[in-house]
């Protein structure tokens, strides 16, 4: 079933029945503030700090589903009939109310029609100002003159997310709310230690009534679908001192036939009776509003406008161009923090999660991301591990920071080796390198010799079979290797690291340092060579007893997908094996929904192995189509040269693939999940589940753009080198690399999808796969061959 259509001349995803499976959300905002909306106009924002910093609230997994949120109710004063901007919480027949959602690049827009009055509520943030601008249109379309009100809603948060949820006793004695005779709502209350959280909610037009307590809103036995106020036709005037506060302000005028009246509502961050009348007379003028839309519409143009291609699959060029860019966008931003399916406990950075998350856009925000690894890079131990998470706003160095020995992760650090050659490829700014950054703990070091630090420890960090320890855990948390137990895994991704390492040291001229890490490396490598393959495939790991993980004698799982795609990735055996061992991946765990995470389903529970065996067959851990590990086989195949296959895993868990069977995927058809219910589960196979805030986003458009399309950064210059399925006559890429435009036609007469035969630059042949920088100009004519 189909709920909506894209719209990518205007960037947007229609939706048109708004009974959609789940909710399906938009991000507002572009730094501090962070605005999150359903498309039935529910969720909650945020100011710098999901956790401490939480401005509305959202009562998660709750029924009814989707409440609060941003309400707009339109009421009727000649017969009291009422009904919302947004579908939902009133909820009209649908039979005769009409309504749309539009998501659009940091706004939501919801039109809506019923009795002979159209609607537009549109929803924004602006790019540099920690409030959002609830525009609403009201026209009548009838023969006859309306009576009209419109009343808004938001419910406040107690700014602190944990002490909103949990300490009643306290925190529902707090607020303190107010109102300025100009149209303003003052919210704050006083926190320990000496906060004093400031909110506001404004009107532009005239106010006849106001609340900001719930109770004299809703009514008592009531819900956001049928408030009291906007039943009775006026709000109550009332002042919360303690208690549930909200914003509802009541704007009333009349219609003639064929009139459009405007109404603006500002709900932000600061002081109502400074900065929130500095709002109010700033946007009285609707030039103003329209200026900062304009602006926030600029602001995404820019950032898209680094890659954009131009390919035989519409479903490709709509996530690539638009929405799964937009979605790394948003990764960076609040890593994992703040979603519906996140309530925001896990505040500030996760350290393996936003070193991945800075290569979906360090092609173009490179300056922000430079910031980022600064950041991540004092999450760093003086020893080379690293806190498993770091929160920038309230970092300060010392022994605090230290972590459990038994809370120490296996890849953490690690994933520094990654991020940080990615940024020098993508800016040249090899004097990072030589940036001096304090550990979390204690001392300073240059990045160069965090890097190195992060790698002999990982050195140090080794089990019986010479493999990397798997410490409190590697990327799967949910997998019991501690102790004795080594992570196949985490030793890829070791060999990776080091060869990034290898091939920068040696790029520097510091070759003693590359000869140091090769040693490490030839000495892994003869680990994994007599310990790590199965026979198909490779080994998941070892447990603290001994036993083989992910093998042909383990328990209930036989094969796990990471080993088989980072074999490949970190290029530890010879092609023949690596085919073998993504072919036992196709064989045993691709699917039309996506490849499973490990096969067979783990369906009784072994303590050894972990809390993977706790879930359901087909859920989350446990063998179900984990998106984020899905994108490294894509790279996988197209290493191999695979495109026909490579392509066909991408497509299998695309979202955009999905929008004519979003019953059966029921999660956004415009933006990644975290994971799709594997074969094995008795009911909901290809459902997916944990939308926007994955790895999956940075990792796709990294698999795409740079294995299948082939066009990734190197320190001197541009790779060019596709994999693309054979059928494919080619495809046109526009990418901007240091100041440089390329234009990138691909053409591929002999349909072998792969091996550069031939290519030009501004009409000079080029030799090899790479386009020198030095032999750029400003702007650039790339003429590319397969064959």
């Amino acid at each position: 079933m189909r709920y909506g259509y894209f719209d990518n001349e205007k960037r947007e995803y229609i939706i048109l029945n708004p009974v959609t499976p789940m909710s399906w959300v938009n991000y507002l905002g572009t730094a501090d503030y962070c605005g999150i909306i359903s498309n039935n106009a529910a969720g909650y924002a945020f100011y710098k700090s999901a956790k401490t910093g939480r401005l509305l609230r959202f009562r998660f997994n709750s029924i009814p589903m989707d409440r609060p949120g941003r309400y707009v109710y339109l009421r009727d004063n000649t017969d009291g009939d009422y009904w919302s901007a947004s579908w939902q919480p009133v909820g009209k027949p649908l039979s005769v109310y009409k309504n749309i959602c539009r998501h659009g690049l940091g706004y939501t827009v919801f039109e809506s029609e019923y009795k002979g009055i159209k609607s537009e509520f549109r929803v924004f943030v602006p790019v540099d100002r920690p409030i959002e601008l609830w525009e609403v249109e009201v026209t009548n379309t009838g023969s006859e003159e309306r009576d009209l009100s419109l009343f808004t809603y938001a419910e406040w948060c107690f700014w602190h997310m944990d002490q909103d949820l949990t300490n009643f006793q306290y925190i529902l004695y707090t607020c303190r709310m107010g109102y300025l005779e100009e149209g303003i709502i003052d919210y704050s209350i006083r926190l320990w230690p000496n906060q004093r959280p400031q909110g506001f909610m404004a009107s532009v037009l005239p106010v006849v009534s106001f609340d900001t307590d719930r109770e004299a809103f809703i009514g008592l036995y009531r819900h956001e679908g049928n408030p009291e106020a906007v039943e009775r036709g006026v709000c109550a005037n009332s002042l919360a001192q303690g208690g549930n506060p909200c914003a509802a302000l009541q704007n009333r005028f009349t219609l003639k036939p064929g009139e459009t009246k405007y109404a603006l509502f500002i709900l932000g961050i600061g002081d109502a009776a400074t900065y929130g009348v500095e709002c109010r007379r700033r946007y009285a003028r609707r030039e103003q509003v329209a200026a900062e839309f304009q602006k926030l519409q600029d602001y995404w143009a820019e950032r898209l406008a680094h890659f954009t291609c131009a390919t035989p699959s519409a479903e490709l060029d709509t996530m690539v161009n638009i929405w799964n860019q937009y979605q790394c966008h948003t990764t960076f931003n609040w890593s994992r923090s703040a979603s519906f399916n996140e309530a925001g406990g896990r505040d500030g950075l996760g350290y393996r999660d936003t070193n991945q998350d800075t290569l979906g856009v360090v092609h173009a925000i490179p300056d922000l991301v430079r910031d980022k690894l600064v950041d991540l890079l004092k999450g760093q131990l003086s020893f080379g591990a690293a806190m498993h998470s770091v929160q920038p706003l309230t970092w300060t160095q010392g022994a605090h920071n230290v972590p459990e020995e038994s809370r120490i992760f296996s890849d953490d650090h690690l994933w520094l080796l990654i991020s940080v050659p990615a940024y020098l490829k993508e800016t040249g700014d090899f004097d990072f390198l030589n940036l001096m950054v304090p550990y979390a703990d204690e001392g300073t070091a240059s990045v160069y010799d965090h890097l190195k630090q992060a790698l002999e420890f990982s050195w140090s960090k080794r089990g019986p079979h010479g493999l990397l320890l798997g410490l409190a855990a590697d990327w799967n948390d949910c997998l019991n290797l501690k102790g004795k137990g080594e992570s196949i895994w985490s030793t890829f991704l070791y060999c990776l690291a080091l060869d990034e390492f290898i091939t920068l040291a040696s790029y520097l001229g510091q070759e003693a340092d590359a000869a140091h890490f090769r040693q490490y490396r030839q000495a892994i490598q003869e680990s994994i060579d007599r310990y790590a393959w199965d026979g198909k495939w490779f080994l998941r790991g070892y447990l603290d007893s001994g036993k083989k993980l992910g093998g042909q004698e383990s328990e209930q799982t036989k094969i796990f997908l990471n080993s088989q795609t980072w074999a490949v990735i970190a290029r530890v055996a010879a092609e023949d094996r690596l085919k073998q061992a993504m072919d036992s991946v196709q064989e045993l765990l691709a699917t039309e929904h996506g490849i499973i995470k490990n096969y067979p389903a783990y369906r009784e529970h072994i303590l050894e192995v972990g809390a993977v065996t706790d879930f359901p067959p087909g859920l989350k851990e446990n063998a179900a189509i984990f998106c984020h590990t899905n994108t490294w086989a894509v790279i996988a195949e197209a290493l191999l040269g695979r495109g026909d296959r490579a392509f066909a895993y991408y497509r299998s868990f695309l979202p955009a693939a999905k929008n004519d069977r979003a019953d059966v995927y029921t999660m956004e058809p415009y933006v990644y999940a975290q994971f799709i219910t594997g074969k094995e589960h008795p009911q909901y196979f290809g459902r997916a589940r944990n939308s926007w805030l994955t790895g999956t986003a940075a990792w796709s458009f990294v698999a795409v753009s740079q294995y299948i399309l082939g066009i990734r950064p190197a320190y001197d210059g541009l790779v060019i080198d596709p994999v693309i399925p054979q059928d494919w006559p080619g495809f046109e890429v526009t990418r901007r690399f240091r100041g440089k435009k390329l234009t990138i036609k691909v053409r591929n007469p002999h349909r072998t999808g792969r091996g550069v035969a031939e290519m030009k630059l501004n009409g000079k042949i080029i030799p090899g796969k790479v386009i020198p920088l030095a032999q750029m100009q400003n702007e650039n004519l790339v003429e590319v061959v397969l064959g």
